[in-house]
């Protein structure tokens, strides 16, 4: 009797230090107008861990995953998305570390989810939306919130995401990021 491993099983896993390396290089490919140095992208993980993820096909790469997937000891890496604790209503400068986190946070701010184009539709972007949401009732953060940017404002909405008013100065850090960029919350 011989095992067969089904290598188009994906999935959202929890983030390990490990995956890092692959998750900056991914970074790199889905994101090539919003360039973030590694320890920028590091820290978020560092951060707030529990609310980090990966989109991995959890078996040992092949000869036929595409050259772009990202090899992690024994799984390929599809995706991944990072999130943190923050304040509603005000969004980290781009590229830019933290050194900690804001005191009384109340939102679970977004800063990237990503997938590769083979791992793109099948849910799979809402599939990590729904471990957010998880990880925000777990921390007690009443909402959810990011910076949509390449055009991704329809999926965030259809994930209950709306585009609220914002500051002068938020419009400003807005800016900082594309012409297009817009500021959503969820509510729980």
């Amino acid at each position: 009797m011989s095992l067969t491993v089904d290598r188009t099983v994906k999935y959202w896993r929890p983030m390990k230090q490990s995956d890092l390396a692959d998750v900056c290089r991914i970074a790199s490919l889905c994101h090539p107008d919003f360039p973030e140095e590694d320890a920028v992208l590091e820290e978020k993980f560092n951060l707030s861990p529990s609310s980090c993820f990966v989109f991995s096909d959890g078996n040992p790469a092949s000869g036929n995953i595409s050259d772009k997937s990202s090899v992690s000891g024994t799984s390929a890496i599809y995706g991944y998305c990072l999130a943190h604790p923050f304040k509603v209503n005000s969004i980290p400068a781009l590229d830019r570390l933290l050194h900690k986190l804001p005191e009384k946070c109340d939102t679970l701010y977004i800063h990237d989810l990503a997938l590769l184009p083979e791992a793109q539709g099948g849910g799979n972007g809402k599939k990590a939306v729904e471990l957010l949401f998880n990880v925000a009732k777990r921390k007690k953060l009443e909402t959810l919130s990011l910076v949509a940017v390449h055009g991704s404002q329809p999926f965030w909405q259809k994930n209950g995401f709306k585009q609220v008013e914002v500051s002068e100065i938020l419009k400003q850090k807005l800016l900082t990021y594309s012409e297009d960029a817009r500021y959503m919350v969820h509510r729980r």
